[in-house]
Parts: C-alpha cells; structure tokens; sequence
C-alpha cells in the first residue's frame, strides 16, 4: 500500500528523533487535506543553555531569593550526564539569599557560599520560578537548612540512569503531549522510586522540587524523584517539557557563561566589519 504524503512527512520528522533521542513536538494542520502541502510546524528541544539569542551575562545582584542554579564542569562525569540527559547541564541547586547556595552533592545536603558554587562550575546560570513570594521563598530556605546533612540519594541516581534512556521511547509519537506526558510518568512509575516528604536522602534535582513542594510551589505534579536536571531545566519559557511544570520557568542569566559561551560571545562580538553579532548556542554547552 503506497504511503500518503502525511504519512510520509510523519516518518521524515521522526528520524531526528530516534537517531538523537530528542523531544520535539509537531503541529499540524486541523485539517490534513491530502491534495495540498500544509506547513508543518516542528519545534525541537532546546539543548542549549542559552537557546536561540537569549543569552545575557549577569551578576549575583540579579539573582532572588528561590532561583534555580543550573550549572555543569568540564570534568567528564558532567559531560557524561549531560550526553545521558541530552541537556546542557549536569546539577541544579538553590539560591536561598545572603549570597548562600541550597545544594545536594555526592557529600549530602550542603549550604555553600555563591562563591564556592561559582569556583567549582564551569557555566552557571539562574532561572525563575514566576511570582514566588517572599514567604515561598523563606519556607525553601527554612527547608534547606533543615534538610542539610541528609544523605546523598546513591540508590536513586542508580534507578534514573536507564530510565533517562527508557523515556525517550515517549518522544516516538511527537504528534500528542498528552500521550508523551502519559508515557513518561508511566515508565517513571514502573521505574523510580516515589518520594515521600520525609525523605531521608536526596539527588540535586529531588532536592530542588521538595524544597519547593515544601513551600507550596511545587514545580510540577511529578514526583521529586523522577526528574532530573535536564528536566528541569527544559521546564523554562519557550522549550519543550519532558514532565509538564506548573508554571513555565523565566530565564534570569548567565552568572557563569563558561568557556563556549564566552568564547562564541567575544567572536560574535568581533567581527571583522566591527558590527556585534550572535548567533544562536545550540549545543550542550
């Protein structure tokens, strides 16, 4: 039976897919009418840090009480979980105010200056949980300070690692983000261990969502342990969510930009006709 050109234009969108493992989503035409060639609309997800022309270098006086900090090193573990995730980052933390961080590491629960956060990360960058109020932001801080000390989650690192490679299955049917969220909390289900607000031990990522659900923002109704920092990160304005967030996150800016960004911004800041360019960062950097 010969394929329709819908068909055919299905199959030709999907390929990125299945060779990249990435999520994408297609709109198409309300009516598919065979004897014309209707757009069809395909957004990818953003790998990038800075996607498209939407980097700017800040400092620690833009950042609020609440923001995440996304970051990764140069080091090959962090490059390792960035190629696992497909995502430009490979941690995510906490700004809780008076130049402190609210993170989970290898060593547990820790507050840390903004300072030593910065030394250690080779890209360091903030987004914002929209309208989060001055309480909100007390009761993450409050959180965090309780919460530090507690262990590190080695069990659930080990349980998301296949499963960061199981739900890109979900991403085979980009035409329904209903059928993409189902499966993906499906496989989460059947995969990952569900926290519990009394969690004894905690992942970057699992942290961050308690410290918000704790303060009654949770950034989405998944489970604290089914989401990594790439998923989070991809909850930002203008991406495509593997997990639905319950509010899309605003980018705030680079405190870090790192070696790429900052050598791609001085090249398209230098141009032999001397005007300033920028083009678009669409790696993993």
């Amino acid at each position: 039976m010969p394929l329709s050109y819908i068909s055919v234009m299905r199959l030709f969108v999907l390929l990125p897919a299945l060779l990249t493992g990435c999520t994408m989503d297609i709109a198409l035409p309300k009516k598919e009418q065979r004897a014309s060639l209707n757009p069809v609309d395909i957004q990818f997800q953003a790998l990038s840090s800075a996607p498209q022309n939407s980097f700017r270098e800040v400092d620690e006086t833009a950042l609020q009480d609440g923001d995440l900090l996304f970051s990764s090193t140069i080091g090959l573990t962090s490059l390792g979980i960035r190629l696992f995730s497909a995502s430009s980052v490979s941690h995510v933390a906490i700004y809780i105010g008076n130049d402190q961080v609210a993170e989970a590491v290898g060593d547990g629960v820790q507050i840390v200056s903004l300072k030593e956060a910065q030394t250690r990360s080779d890209k360091l960058f903030a987004l914002r949980m929209p309208d989060l109020t001055p309480i909100q932001a007390e009761q993450i801080r409050h959180f965090a300070k309780q919460k530090a000390g507690s262990r590190y989650n080695y069990q659930g690192i080990i349980e998301m690692m296949p499963f960061m490679v199981t739900k890109q299955l979900c991403s085979l049917n980009p035409f329904s983000k209903d059928f993409r969220q189902q499966c993906v909390k499906g496989l989460a289900a059947a995969q990952l261990s569900t926290s519990t607000p009394d969690e004894p031990s905690y992942f970057c990522s699992q942290f961050v969502l308690a410290a918000f659900e704790h303060a009654g923002r949770p950034l989405t109704l998944a489970s604290p342990g089914w989401v990594s920092p790439g998923d989070l990160l991809h909850m930002r304005e203008g991406d495509i969510a593997t997990l639905a967030p319950n509010r899309a996150l605003a980018y705030v800016g680079h405190i870090k930009p790192g070696i790429y960004l900052r050598n791609r911004a001085l090249a398209n800041n230098s141009t032999p006709d001397g005007k300033p360019t920028r083009q678009p960062d669409n790696g993993i950097f």
